[in-house]
């Protein structure tokens, strides 16, 4: 099942090495992934590990095709910026000149907002599942469109945060159609793909179209193998079809410029810079990091049962890509463990601070960010402090680090208040408050039931209490049940703030999810009372 090349050292070398890391999924009967590790502009070793199709016993290659999901995003960024460079878009334009359907917000959202993630758009994904629409379901461009047309607010105004956005990646797709008069798959083809040879790579719009040497898909379930392909035709944020053979011929253009010239690589390089003038760690379609002391650009990619990523250390000249066909593969870890082979060790020896339990138990409970809705747990071990599981290494009494991310945790007592600043390079601050979780009866829950409806979503949710639970019932999935959180909050699958009016009536509630916070919904009945 495998093609081996070598540069500097024997196959039956890099074999040895590298087979390992990938024997769990080196079967006949089990889905698998492709891989290719580059090296000096070469593939140095690529093989295919597991099969492409369990029904007709076909091996993965690295020939074999692959739905790779967000690493696509980098493709739809690249178009955008070559048609800046040549003067057909300025990055700064709002993006409603070319879109005029989408709402107005009150505030301009601009081609820099949305191949950065800053444009404050609340994500597709999360806005139909809300509405009701299932894995797989068929979703359309014109489906994304009509669902942002009833959005009445954004996540927050554009250029304050960085919050994932996959709707601003499908906008990419329309604008570049619009622009130029020929969708994005054309354009993608004929200025990357087919000058840079890569003649397996090739925008997926139509779910039902053939596509020669594609992996099928799979995830577990219940000890048996499920079939798990996605089956929308929107594209831009997703559905790019590649090798990867074809993704080693990209990567090389990073260094060489040949399509675009340098001038395109510096852009698709840029940092995204917030509009307080702090530069992100996002670039277009890229994120920028570092591991073991060595710079990185990297995306992953998920959708149904496929899984990507695909990480570059340019200072070594050196990338490894992982493209699987199984849901519970970590290609992004997988691709540390192929680096780590070329990678030295900092052999970094980090000194651990033992803390004082006592001092650390004040810190430890329920937190709560107020404006991106985001909990965090903090817990003490001896010696210790976790947040939301991750342990973090102390500076003092109260400022700790996680030290596989840098991130700083700072907490200080105001007042009755415990406050915790969460700072990460690249990323805003985040401000969380120490909450002190509720509980409620049967009885207590009774004044949250009713019927509840989003404009946003045109969705009823239908709350009711059963065996001392509060559950929801959304189209077309089973009922969950939510847990109360604090007074008026409830948490589970997602969180609901209840709103009152002034006579302490519950009149409807905020919801809000990983990427999309306060869609409304209003009780009915009460509506204009």
């Amino acid at each position: 099942m495998g093609l081996y090349r070598s540069h500097g050292q024997s196959p039956d070398s890099l074999a040895k090495r590298i087979d390992p890391i990938f024997s769990e999924w080196d079967k006949t009967n089990s889905p698998g992934c492709a891989l290719a590790v580059l090296k000096d502009g070469r593939i140095i070793y690529e093989r295919g590990y597991g099969m492409s199709n369990l029904e007709y016993n076909i091996a993965i290659t690295p020939a074999s095709r692959f739905h790779v999901a967000s690493i696509s995003k980098q493709f739809a960024a690249a178009a955008i910026q070559r048609l800046a460079l040549e003067g057909k878009l300025s990055l700064d334009d709002e993006v409603r000149k070319t879109i005029p359907e989408m709402p107005d917000f009150g505030h301009r959202i601009t081609f820099n907002n949305l191949i950065h993630h800053t444009s404050g758009l609340r994500d597709q994904w999360d806005l139909q599942r809300l509405a009701g629409w299932r894995d797989d379901d068929l979703i359309t461009e014109q489906d994304v469109l009509d669902m942002l047309k009833r959005q009445q607010a954004l996540n927050f105004i554009p250029g304050e945060e960085y919050l994932y956005c996959n709707t601003g990646f499908t906008l990419l797709a329309v604008a570049v159609k619009r622009i130029t008069g020929v969708s994005l798959r054309e354009y993608a083809d004929s200025v990357f793909f087919r000058p840079l040879g890569m003649n397996n790579t090739v925008f997926h719009s139509d779910h039902t179209e053939i596509v020669v040497g594609r992996t099928s898909a799979y995830a577990k379930d219940s000890n048996r193998w499920a079939i798990s392909i996605p089956v929308f035709d929107t594209y831009g944020a997703t559905s790019l079809f590649t090798t990867v053979e074809d993704l080693a011929k990209w990567d090389e253009n990073f260094y060489t410029a040949k399509i675009g010239g340098q001038a395109f690589i510096d852009a698709m390089l840029k940092p995204g810079m917030f509009t307080n003038g702090m530069p992100q760690n996002y670039a277009s379609g890229l994120t920028l990091g570092e591991y073991r002391g060595k710079r990185t650009v990297e995306h992953a990619g998920a959708d149904a049962g496929y899984r990507a990523n695909f990480l570059r250390f340019p200072e070594v000249h050196l990338s490894v890509i992982v493209l699987a066909n199984l849901a519970d593969i970590n290609t992004a870890r997988l691709c540390r463990k192929v680096a780590d082979l070329w990678l030295p060790n900092p052999g970094l020896i980090e000194r651990i601070t033992i803390a004082d339990n006592a001092i650390l138990q004040k810190w430890a409970g329920d937190y709560l960010d107020p404006v991106t809705k985001a909990r965090a747990r903090v817990e003490v071990e001896p010696g210790r402090l976790l947040f939301n599981g991750n342990v973090l290494r102390t500076v003092n009494d109260s400022v700790f680090v996680q030290s596989s991310t840098g991130a700083n945790y700072s907490f200080r007592e105001e007042g009755a208040k415990t406050k915790l600043l969460l700072q990460s390079e690249g990323v805003q601050n985040r401000r969380y408050e120490k909450v002190k979780k509720v509980t409620l009866s049967g009885a207590g829950l009774k004044e949250y039931e009713g019927n509840f409806y989003s404009p946003e979503l045109e969705t009823t949710y239908a709350l009711a209490v059963k065996d001392s639970a509060l559950t929801v019932k959304t189209p077309r999935y089973e009922a969950f049940d939510l847990s109360p959180y604090i007074r008026d909050v409830f948490t589970g699958q997602v969180m609901l703030e209840f709103v009152r009016d002034k006579q302490k009536r519950i009149t409807g509630f905020l919801l809000s999810t990983g990427r999309s916070r306060n869609i409304r919904f209003e009780k009915e009945g009460v509506r204009g009372q």
